[in-house]
């Protein structure tokens, strides 16, 4: 496969987006954590990046094998690229390898905490579209999808960069009898601390899926994906995706009032209003052409602000 088949493939652009959670992660590392490891930060980035583009090219493998009807798979990359089923399995198994090598590698120079918690997120990457019960197939895709790439990135970054201790470690001890025991410890301010930085992350990767499935309803429909819209309805749908869209807000007021975050942050509120006309924008017309884009610039804004107040709050004192 040829490197311009490749990018297509995995669709690289959009593992752009994994870079605004790697900057939320590294503001909140600079603001409350303090801690750095750029060896580690560099072979996570490297990792997460490669396991991005396996996700995809999974993806891609999958809805092409399962198309039923010849208008959605002209539709596939595969098709369109002249990407043979042979190689676009060898690129995934090489991807999947290199992932959990560098990913093994740094529980040996971490925590074996994160080979529970690295693992979870694997299979969940693993079982996105694959396997019998594919997740981006049921209700659950948005809660998955949140929760491994708007939660899990920005968290295990902020993990991997010597904070272990800081947040949550798994400790082995060897006892009298020759058996082992464990204990598991860490900060629980700490661990409100990132589940309330990442809270909009993890929120607005969500809504990208739920805008996502909403606008493939049709689609969905006749390749027989029982996505949340579908199962539950659209209205239903649209008041989750409000919900998506405006209750990052709160996260961050309440981790300035805790102390958690700087008062700087405050200033993302002021994307609440372009927020709001892009939530009920595609609201009023979910069309995949025109304003699903208004998903990924909300995800975009918000975490984007996010990121600089916290570092400009953390140099200012404020």
């Amino acid at each position: 496969m040829s490197l311009k088949k490749y990018f297509k493939f995995v669709d690289i652009k959009t593992s752009i987006l994994s870079l605004y959670a790697y900057a939320l992660g590294a503001a909140f590392i600079f603001y409350y954590l303090g801690n750095w490891n750029w060896q580690n930060a560099l072979v996570f980035f490297f990792a997460e990046m490669i396991q991005d583009n396996m996700v995809t090219g999974i993806n891609n493998v999958m809805d092409y094998r399962h198309a039923k009807t010849e208008q959605t798979r002209k539709q596939n990359v595969m098709e369109k690229e002249n990407i043979s089923m042979t190689s676009a399995i060898s690129v995934i198994v090489i991807l999947m390898i290199i992932s959990a090598a560098a990913g093994i590698w740094l529980c040996f120079r971490t925590n074996w905490f994160l080979f529970f918690a690295g693992g979870v997120l694997f299979l969940i990457v693993c079982c996105y579209t694959a396997g019998p019960f594919p997740i981006d197939k049921t209700p659950m895709g948005e809660i998955f999808c949140g929760i491994s790439q708007g939660m899990g990135v920005p968290f295990l970054f902020a993990y991997v960069n010597n904070n272990w201790n800081t947040l949550i470690s798994l400790n082995f001890k060897q006892i009298a009898n020759g058996s082992f025991a464990f204990s598991i410890q860490g900060s629980l301010t700490a661990m409100i601390a990132i589940i309330l930085a990442c809270y909009p992350s993890m929120m607005y990767n969500s809504g990208v899926m739920l805008a996502n499935n909403i606008s493939d309803m049709e689609n969905d429909k006749l390749d027989h994906r029982y996505t949340l819209p579908i199962v539950f309805g659209k209205k239903k749908a649209f008041n989750l995706y409000r919900f998506m869209g405006y209750t990052p807000f709160i996260a961050i007021v309440l981790a300035v009032i805790l102390h958690m975050a700087p008062i700087m942050s405050l200033l993302t509120l002021i994307t609440i209003p372009k927020v709001r006309k892009n939530v009920e924008s595609f609201i009023v017309n979910p069309e995949k052409g025109t304003t699903f884009p208004t998903s990924l610039a909300n995800y975009r804004m918000v975490i984007g602000m996010q990121a600089i107040t916290m570092f400009v709050g953390k140099l200012l004192n404020f």
